[in-house]
């Protein structure tokens, strides 16, 4: 994969198609993540060049580009692999997008990361751009914060997103759990995430807990995936997206 400058185009309407067979294949926009140590690369906004995509993929500005941010947490960040390895990487390469990752270890709606921020700064930095898809998923970074806090940081920052893109494709997912039995607060998690979502006319993904039960698709901390576990995650998400047939 090529690292290049991010490039700034106006928010538009365009559509995913049933995507080609070959992009099934690509491991694959809220999103679980950690709060350990932090990494080599422990902030995003990092721009990614993806793949040129399938014939019919999804419409394009005038530069043929199709931008999109992701909005989370160590999991969406990627710690512990290299870039281009974490979902919301491989999510974008399948498509063709060109992604900005803004994820950051650590954080949440509610719970600040390694360096004090929230999902707030994320979705501040995301407001300063142009996607035309917006990636985001409900972290475990959350689990044990005020529900009602966790509902209100959500619902306002969805709303904020909405209103300044109303013609982005906003891709919302349930949180990434490692191998154990996740317990029923990440379970309240995904349930207020996904109301936020879906609140502003987003698309929500249960993806379920696919690492759960596979210890070898994880770091040894037992929390992060490792680059299998990341494509597992990604093709669960491609699974999920390919059947919609989403305007995006």
């Amino acid at each position: 994969m090529r690292t290049l400058t991010r490039r700034r185009s106006r928010p538009l309407r365009t559509r995913l198609p049933l995507l080609a067979p070959a992009a099934l294949t690509v491991a694959l926009m809220a999103l679980a993540g950690c709060t350990s140590a932090p990494s080599a690369r422990p902030a995003a906004a990092q721009a990614t060049a993806v793949a040129a995509p399938a014939a019919g993929s999804a419409a394009r500005d005038a530069s043929g580009v199709v931008d999109a941010v992701a909005i989370g947490d160590s999991i969406a960040f990627g710690k512990g692999v290299t870039a281009d390895q974490a979902w919301p990487a491989l999510v974008s390469e399948a498509h063709g997008w060109q992604l900005t990752d803004l994820a950051v270890s650590g954080s949440g709606f509610v719970k600040p990361g390694w360096n004090g921020t929230t999902y707030r700064q994320q979705v501040d930095a995301a407001l300063r751009l142009h996607p035309q898809v917006i990636l985001l998923a409900a972290t475990r970074n959350d689990r044990e914060q005020d529900p009602a806090a966790v509902t209100a940081n959500a619902d306002r920052m969805l709303r904020e997103l909405r209103e300044r893109f109303p013609e982005a494709t906003i891709v919302g997912i349930t949180g990434v759990w490692g191998s154990d039995q996740p317990p029923a607060t990440m379970t309240r998690v995904d349930e207020i995430v996904g109301d936020a979502v879906r609140g502003v006319d987003g698309t929500w993904l249960d993806i379920g807990f696919p690492l759960v039960g596979h210890p070898e698709l994880l770091q040894a901390d037992g929390i992060h995936p490792n680059a299998a576990g990341q494509k597992v995650v990604a093709r669960t998400i491609e699974s999920k997206l390919q059947p919609l047939n989403l305007a995006l």
